[in-house]
């Protein structure tokens, strides 16, 4: 009967495992995470504006709720951390710093890929111009449940970040807004590991393991949420041909 159950166990993780590989292909990036974004307004002047010197990213204000995890998992890597002599800040104020730092890395890595200029600034409010301002708020950060990442998978327990973000370009002081959009970034939807694996090495395993696949926490889904800033704003500086069109 236990051989029974097993297979039983096993054939649905595999029947799983294929419908998430066929989304995959139809739907995108299924297994490590995507972004989605709601365009609320855009420029459509027919005027045409000043190139901008560089891009100055400012770090987000955060306004909505901030959900830490508190699973086994993670309750057992902060345990193994503390063995080991090292101690994590586990407050929201430092997930907070961790988003904003994978942020900004990520997308002054995007723009440089395109021979933009960028920098991050605390407070852009004293930016002259000519300059992009990439600017906006979290509204809502969720750690998500590391235990049931790994134990089950397929999308439970996935951290999430919603932000709004506005791209103005500033001349002399004065902005002009560009773009602004709602994003919505989730980690993505990749089987987990029950199949063939105990209680104990399997809290072990969601102890060690999930959590250093940072495709799978709110700094991946803020490295996600990055690139598709950066794209957003890419296509406004085509658009204005202040950069040539990628080509495809």
């Amino acid at each position: 009967m236990k051989m029974k159950w097993t297979l039983w166990i096993g054939s649905c993780a595999l029947a799983l495992v294929g419908q998430v590989s066929e989304a995959q292909t139809s739907v995108g990036n299924v297994l490590s995470g995507d972004a989605k974004v709601e365009v609320l307004h855009s420029y459509s002047g027919s005027d045409t504006l000043l190139k901008p010197e560089r891009v100055v990213i400012q770090d987000f204000t955060t306004v909505g709720d901030v959900v830490m995890d508190d699973s086994m998992a993670t309750r057992l890597h902060q345990h193994s951390l503390l063995r080991r002599g090292s101690d994590e800040d586990a407050t929201p104020e430092a997930l907070i710093r961790k988003v904003q730092d994978s942020f900004a890395k990520t997308l002054i890595a995007q723009f440089k890929k395109v021979s933009v200029a960028s920098d991050r600034v605390s407070d852009a409010s004293a930016v002259v111009g000519p300059a992009l301002i990439v600017e906006g708020e979290f509204i809502a950060v969720n750690q998500g449940d590391a235990t049931q990442r790994i134990m089950l998978g397929f999308g439970r327990g996935a951290s999430d970040i919603k932000t709004h973000v506005i791209i103005s370009l500033v001349v002399n002081g004065n902005k002009t807004m560009l773009l602004d959009c709602n994003i919505n970034s989730q980690s993505g939807k990749k089987p987990g590991a029950l199949v063939g694996m105990g209680g104990g090495s399997l809290a072990v395993g969601a102890a060690t393991g999930d959590l250093r696949d940072n495709k799978a926490t709110v700094q991946g889904d803020a490295s996600r949420m990055a690139k598709l800033v950066a794209k957003q704003t890419e296509a406004v500086m085509v658009a204005q041909k202040w950069i040539p069109a990628p080509q495809k």
